[in-house]
């Protein structure tokens, strides 16, 4: 399955620094599916409406049960604030039943190299998204 297209919700300046963040999601049971992609919407609509936000894609392999999420933020200010707000906050407590492992990869990137390429990020987060 493709990731979907990115999401650009604000302009960068090409010589500015930005936090980027790639989240492995590797589900435990596919019975767990339908309460895991029920969060992903709720926080899908977060994202939409969340100060400091760059842009964001979200890549599936629902056969091998793994989800990414890759996101772009103005400061890591604007990430905290976004990972102690519901639904993200109340993700975090639940997805635990849910997930067979919990993976984040950060790196800094320039306004000029964005958005990102989800080859670029899954290299950096040592896995193909096979």
């Amino acid at each position: 399955m493709p990731a979907t297209p990115w999401k650009a919700l604000r302009e960068v300046e090409p010589e500015a620094e930005y936090p980027v963040l790639l989240t492995y999601l590797p589900m435990r049971r596919l019975s767990r599916l339908p309460g895991f992609l029920g969060y992903v919407r709720r926080i899908q609509k977060q994202l939409d409406r969340t100060e400091g936000l760059v842009g964001y894609s979200l890549l599936a392999r629902p056969l091998r049960s793994n989800y990414w999420t890759l996101s772009v933020w103005q400061d890591e200010e604007a990430l905290r604030r976004f990972v102690r707000e519901p639904p993200h906050r109340n993700a975090m407590q639940e997805l635990p039943r849910y997930l067979s492992g919990f993976r984040t990869t950060r790196w800094t990137a320039t306004g000029r190299t964005l958005p990102p390429t989800w080859k670029d990020a899954l290299a950096r987060g040592n896995d193909d998204g096979g």
